[in-house]
């Protein structure tokens, strides 16, 4: 079984193993992270990159807060 990926700690590289994501929605992530802070629910990921998320994402996906000292995550 595939590891979940914690969308708000996650840098560009470790959000494409998500599958189907490429690596402009990848930046989108970071972008919007940095701007809004951290995408809290399937939703908001949705939002974020501009389509529904498929189950095969939404079992790979990990909406647990960032810690606030992540350089990964700034914003987060």
């Amino acid at each position: 079984m595939a590891s979940k990926v914690r969308i708000n700690l996650a840098n560009e590289q470790e959000l494409l193993e998500l599958p189907g994501l490429d690596s402009a929605q990848a930046a989108a992530i970071v972008r919007f992270r940095s701007q809004h802070g951290p995408i809290e629910s399937e939703g908001a990921l949705a939002r974020v990159l501009g389509r529904p998320i498929g189950e095969d994402v939404r079992t790979r996906v990990d909406f647990s807060p960032s810690a606030g000292t992540a350089p990964e995550a700034p914003g987060a």
